[in-house]
């Protein structure tokens, strides 16, 4: 489908669903999806940390692409995740991506700075589809900022690029409103965190792609209108509840987030082996910040 045109989009970097044999459980990927789209969600990232990403073959994400795709049959958008410092395995993979039917790509910023500006340079006239840049150095620590990938003029630069989609930021929104001035306005600029998505509206956010996508869409479409409209105070309560159930989540990284899926009934649940899954402990405190927002009955 086309991407959206207007403002703000939550988008979705899904959790991967498996089977009990450890392998990707395709028909849960659709029945997730279809659950999904009855909610404000924008799009589907397939590739991410939330959706385990460094266990995944290659082979398994196109598959997975090439399922959301089907299920999707047009109603929004899938996007390809792209963690590579290679120029040359970069544009294999955006290719093959787009192949497979992926309609955007989020590639994030490599972590030599003295290499930000040629890799992006090099990539994006190439790119078979637009392009959401993503800084985030430290990925898997879900919900803090590692050092910055690049200066906010570097980014800035590359984010006005021919070919951007967007930009999204790291955790650190004081530095990233000091990104915010170098990107040009007409590129979408998301918030990461769905903790922090008023702060975000605060420096000119309008969209975001983050774990809690998964759980709640459209709490965290509802924060982002209420947040760009200045509505500070009405938001507040909801911000507060997911900023409770974030911190209990994020902690068990995609385990976390796939429990509290879990919580709501989603189907293939549970984490890649090795992952560990949540404790019982910690599951029974989520299933209360759960409850106490309204999610479960």
């Amino acid at each position: 489908m086309a991407i959206p045109d207007s403002d703000p989009i939550v988008n979705i970097p899904m959790v991967t669903p498996f089977r009990p044999d450890d392998e990707v459980d395709h028909d849960a990927v659709s029945r997730n999806i279809e659950r999904w789209l009855r909610t404000p969600a924008g799009g589907f990232l397939v590739g991410s940390q939330t959706g385990e990403e460094w266990t995944l073959s290659e082979p398994e994400k196109l598959e997975i692409v090439r399922t959301v795709s089907q299920t999707l049959g047009g109603q929004r958008y899938v996007m390809g995740g792209i963690d590579c410092p290679s120029i040359t395995e970069t544009l294999r993979r955006a290719d093959a991506f787009a192949e497979a039917g992926a309609e955007l790509l989020r590639i994030r910023i490599p972590r030599v700075e003295s290499q930000v500006e040629d890799y992006f340079q090099q990539i994006l006239p190439r790119c078979p589809v637009p392009v959401l840049i993503m800084h985030q150095s430290a990925p898997q620590s879900f919900g803090l900022a590692g050092p910055p990938a690049a200066s906010p003029e570097v980014i800035g630069r590359i984010a006005s690029l021919d070919n951007v989609f967007g930009y999204v930021t790291d955790h650190d929104v004081r530095w990233e409103a000091r990104v915010r001035w170098e990107v040009l306005t007409d590129r979408r600029f998301w918030i990461c965190n769905g903790s922090i998505i008023l702060h975000g509206t605060l420096i000119g956010c309008n969209g975001t792609t983050t774990a809690f996508s998964n759980i709640w869409p459209g709490a965290l479409q509802e924060l982002l209108e209420l947040g760009m409209a200045g509505r500070y105070e009405a938001a507040k309560p909801l911000q507060t509840h997911i900023q409770k159930i974030d911190a209990i989540m994020l902690p068990y990284l995609a385990a976390g987030v796939k429990t509290s899926l879990k919580l709501l009934g989603f189907e293939g649940m549970e984490p890649r082996s090795p992952t560990e899954p949540m404790p019982t402990i910690e599951v029974a405190r989520l299933e209360v910040a759960m409850r106490d927002a309204g999610l479960l009955k």
